[in-house]
């Protein structure tokens, strides 16, 4: 595969996933990691993402790619996220959900035997837990991003400051043992924080691409991390990092 081609293949998995993974990269093209951290360069070099640890994450916001463009994207590893997630849940447990095609995943797999009180600011999850009979169902209002799929801003934020959750289901652009949790969104991520401010205990359901990448908005530290949901094929050695941060690591 010719170089030209390398490169506008990373930039359309940049545009539809918001990162990459040097390892997962090579793999896919059958070239060397020294040859994808070459091409990641050359990118970062053009402006066209920037580097960190173990890939890249894209220069423009990932939420400017509308949240239904991405819902496709990994749904069979979302899945298998959201079921090993919904696991770890109590009955009459306060939860704040926010926006997130995983957090989708995970509202559609909650039992309908399980009663919780769920506050959420994405539409899609208050539609998915509308008709769910033993929920109590709380929409924090606000401006409606469409590209992100939630509502966001003070009118958010005020309702956010009104509650207290036992966990906080979080959705991350990146994750990161040293950088933490961040966001892509300024907007965005100032909930995120609220949210974990107001939340005895955060849950994160990730795909391993997200692993070891971080995008601008710092949202939490990887020291608040409760429960942290991956894949089965996350490096080992990226996971034994999260638990000595205190993370309980759950295979999905």
């Amino acid at each position: 595969m010719l170089t030209d081609q390398r490169h506008q293949l990373i930039r359309d998995r940049l545009a539809a996933e918001g990162s990459v993974l040097a390892g997962e990269l090579a793999s896919h093209f059958g070239v060397s990691e020294d040859t994808v951290r070459r091409d990641l360069r050359e990118l970062a070099k053009a402006g066209l993402c920037r580097r960190v640890y173990g890939g890249a994450v894209a220069s423009a916001p990932f939420a400017t790619v509308p949240v239904g463009q991405r819902a496709s994207h990994a749904a069979e590893e979302k899945t298998r996220l959201a079921r090993a997630t919904v696991a770890l849940l109590a009955r009459g447990q306060t939860l704040f959900i926010d926006s997130g095609t995983t957090n989708a995943a995970i509202a559609r797999a909650i039992p309908r035997d399980l009663d919780l009180t769920v506050a959420t600011n994405s539409l899609e999850i208050a539609s998915v837990l509308s008709d769910h009979a033993l929920i109590e169902l709380i929409v924090l209002g606000g401006r409606f991003d469409r590209h992100l799929g939630a509502c966001v801003g003070a009118d958010t934020l005020a309702a956010v400051a009104q509650l207290g959750a036992d966990l906080f289901i979080l959705g991350s652009c990146g994750l990161d043992v040293s950088r933490g949790v961040t966001a892509f969104v300024s907007a965005e991520a100032e909930v995120k924080r609220a949210m974990a401010r107001n939340s005895a205990g955060i849950v994160i359901a990730v795909t391993s691409d997200k692993l070891a990448t971080a995008a601008p908005y710092r949202v939490a530290g990887a020291e608040t991390i409760r429960h942290l949901v991956v894949e089965k094929t996350a490096p080992p050695a990226i996971l034994a990092d999260f638990e000595r941060q205190g993370a309980e690591i759950h295979l999905a």
